[in-house]
């Protein structure tokens, strides 16, 4: 249920023609460091980060993008540091979405919901916006706020399997799970559905449901592993054995190696 925050940047304009050569290298280094960043290749981006920065030390995209590396790389204080300077530079979303999750990501949910719900005002037509408002919300148990702001989100972008399987958990807290089964199945394959189910039950404390759904899991797919990690796991707290056609993980195809 890890989130990233999208981030969006504006075209740049210049004058001369060197101006716009400049400018269209420059962005085109955001545009890379951004692509890095969504690999989670950290010591590539944030040279290219810190560069950018180096020579526009005012622009508050590159803020953004230093500050996500900084943020992912559990450097809070940096993080702090460059995406407050964002914000106060440009207040863009993505500088307040930024800041958000880093604030959930260290236990300061209060911080970090005026920083999402602001991210959404700003850009009103982003679901992702909306989907780290409701993740905020929902770690800390205003399960009803998170899925009023989940179901605003999957209006706008009905098939994102990230945002139809929070708001299966956020159902599940409050105890609907007809809802959140039906929103699992919207969010992805069979096994994950299944395994997600189970994990909201597990979550509950109904190990008995959970252990069938994750059996069931394993029968639609024996090769989800985390499927086949959380019946191992829910067994051994039941005292129950694992069904023996389930008790060895497959083979890989031929050809292929397990890690693929």
């Amino acid at each position: 249920m890890r989130r990233s925050a999208l981030l969006v940047f504006g075209l740049l304009c210049a004058c001369s023609a060197l101006q716009q050569k400049r400018s269209d290298t420059f962005l085109a280094r955001k545009r890379l460091t951004l692509e890095l960043i969504e690999k989670r290749d950290w010591t590539h981006a944030f040279f290219y980060a810190d560069e950018l920065h180096r020579e526009a030390p005012d622009d508050p995209e590159v803020l953004v993008l230093r500050g996500t590396i900084y943020r992912e790389r559990g450097l809070d204080g940096e993080a702090e540091a460059d995406l407050n300077e964002a914000i106060h530079l440009g207040d863009l979303p993505e500088a307040h979405a930024a800041l958000g999750i880093m604030y959930d990501m260290t236990g300061r949910g209060e911080l970090a919901e005026p920083h999402h719900q602001r991210a959404v005002m700003l850009a009103k037509n982003n679901p992702a916006y909306l989907n780290n408002l409701g993740f905020s919300l929902f770690l800390r148990h205003k399960n009803q706020e998170a899925i009023a702001a989940y179901q605003r989100a999957v209006r706008m972008s009905p098939v994102t399997p990230r945002i139809r399987t929070n708001l299966g958990f956020a159902y599940a807290a409050v105890g609907d799970f007809p809802r959140a089964a039906r929103e699992f199945e919207m969010g992805g394959p069979p096994a994950d559905a299944k395994n997600n189910l189970g994990l909201a039950y597990e979550r509950k404390g109904d190990l008995t449901n959970a252990y069938a759904l994750y059996i069931e899991a394993l029968h639609l797919d024996p090769r989800c592993s985390p499927a086949r990690a959380n019946l191992v796991y829910v067994a051994k707290k039941l005292g129950k054995d694992i069904p023996e056609d389930l008790s060895k993980e497959p083979e890989p195809p031929a050809g292929r190696s397990a890690k693929q």
